[in-house]
């Protein structure tokens, strides 16, 4: 349609790039722990050719994935080999994967002064500042990419490019609600552009709609896009959302297959293949897949937290918490300290789980599972002060995992517990002031 061929020239500027999603999560997806979402690079030259969430200590969580950029090759660390606005993506997105948020904001921001006109880098940049804050530099960025979606709003041959910027900003933001309604607008007003497809895809994974997210993502797959290697792996998280293990691991060999030099994205798809090769029972295979990625990384997060997961499915606790606490060491994840406080509790070491737990809980910000499960690590720790009969201090806690709760089951289960501690306090103060 006319529109759509009038957006194809606005949208060169990030239409190679789009908002990630995914981290070793508790719901039919993958053991990659996430750290944060990588928001928009440049893409590489080809080489070649889950429902609802379940049980959370079944399966752990996917980051979102990085584009590959221009030339980064095994051999290309060397910045002289790259033109440096590509460099500086590659390190922004390799920073913000292994959840080193100041070094990404620092490369994003070079990137962003290289190509002053280009949103991939700004998109990226405000992604990273969600940990570290610079509340007031977001804000700048954000109103500088509205000023761009305006303009291209104002044209009629334009506004699905508007809907598309727009999306992406939303993601970038965490407004998930917001992205999947531009998202829809986008493809509605360029139904034969791929990249709208895939970055609905995304809004749809964000808000835990894998089955919107799958068809979303085939479709721009169809159609074709330059970045088609992150579609196929942004696909094979949203089929091992949906337990469906065997299109998950063809998915993830896809993308593998289509990877160009970029190491980092190389690690990456490894890191998945590993993940869904272990919930579709292949422990030999995932093992290796995720020790290839190790080879690429031996000190990403990611890659640690899967190899902690396989450790911890061969009956080998010892090396899932080492490999855990090498993987926490630098980087704060909590959803490996989730993970590793469970573990704990298995060991009957509750002490250690609660200093975990609440580790997790204060670096929510961090949290890269679905938001449907954010509630979880101060439901444990309350859950371990009212077993320890400090039934005060378990309100409190119980009370936070309330307000992150999004689901029905979830809110019924926190809220028995917390009827539970609050009616044993209330029992303690009255005994406490009998005479």
């Amino acid at each position: 349609m006319a529109s759509t061929r009038a957006a194809v020239a606005v949208l060169c500027a990030f239409a190679s790039a789009a908002a990630c999603g995914g981290g070793d999560r508790p719901a039919g997806g993958s053991d990659v722990a996430g750290v944060s979402a990588p928001a928009a690079a440049v893409d590489a030259p080809v080489e070649a050719a889950t429902g609802p969430v379940g049980d959370p200590s079944a399966q752990p969580n996917r980051r979102a994935p990085e584009i590959e950029g221009h030339g980064a090759d095994d051999a290309a660390d060397d910045p002289a080999t790259r033109d440096a606005y590509g460099d500086a993506m590659i390190r922004g997105e390799a920073a913000l994967y292994s959840g080193r948020f100041e070094q990404a904001r620092v490369a994003y921001l070079e990137a962003m002064e290289l190509r002053p006109d280009s949103t991939a880098p700004a998109l990226g940049a405000l992604r990273s500042m969600v940990i570290e804050g610079h509340a007031e530099a977001r804000g700048d960025i954000a109103e500088r990419i509205r000023h761009k979606i305006a303009s291209y709003a104002e044209r009629a041959d334009t506004q699905g490019a508007a809907n598309l910027l727009a999306a992406r900003l939303a993601l970038a933001l965490g407004e998930t609600g917001t992205a999947l309604d531009e998202a829809r607008l986008a493809v509605h007003q360029m139904p034969e552009l791929g990249v709208a497809w895939r970055v609905l895809g995304e809004a749809a994974m964000a808000a835990e709609l894998w089955g919107e997210a799958v068809e979303s993502l085939q479709t721009a797959v169809s159609l074709g896009l330059q970045a088609e290697a992150g579609s196929w792996e942004r696909l094979a998280d949203a089929f091992d959302e949906l337990g469906e293990t065997g299109a998950a691991v063809d998915a993830a060999r896809q993308a593998l297959k289509m990877t160009g030099r970029d190491k980092h994205a190389r690690r990456r798809r490894l890191n998945l293949l590993g993940c869904v090769l272990k919930h579709a029972g292949d422990l030999e295979g995932a093992t290796d897949a995720t020790e290839q990625a190790r080879a690429l990384g031996p000190d990403d997060p990611a890659v640690l937290h899967n190899l902690g997961a396989l450790a911890q499915a061969r009956s080998e606790p010892d090396k899932a918490l080492a490999l855990w606490q090498q993987a926490t060491k630098e980087v704060a994840v909590p959803t490996t300290l989730w993970r590793m406080g469970k573990l704990l509790l298995e060991l009957d070491r509750p002490n250690d789980a609660l200093i975990a737990f609440k580790k997790a809980a204060a670096n929510l910000a961090r949290w890269s599972w679905p938001e449907s499960t954010r509630w979880l690590p101060a439901y444990e720790v309350g859950k371990l002060f009212a077993r320890a009969n400090l039934y005060k201090e378990a309100i409190g806690w119980f009370e936070d995992a309330q307000r992150e709760a999004r689901t029905a089951d979830a809110t019924r289960e926190i809220v028995s517990w917390l009827g539970y501690v609050k009616t044993l306090s209330v029992e303690d103060a009255s005994a406490a002031v009998q005479p």
